[in-house]
């Protein structure tokens, strides 16, 4: 991996680590159908990370 590919994969982790904390703190005071939002996006971003992370290996 070069070091253009590295660094776009850091960040790319980074963002969607990013996107992962604040939906989690978010999480606490929501209402039940903002849950659901919030959820959804934390498993989205978690596929992406994956998907991210399994394309440098």
């Amino acid at each position: 991996m070069n070091d253009a590919a590295l660094s776009k994969l850091i960040h790319d982790v980074n963002s969607k680590c990013a996107s992962l904390k604040s939906a989690a703190a978010l999480l606490r005071g929501a209402d039940e159908k903002e849950r659901a939002e919030f959820l959804k996006l934390m498993k989205e971003q978690a596929r992406s990370l994956l998907e991210a992370l399994d394309g440098c290996a």
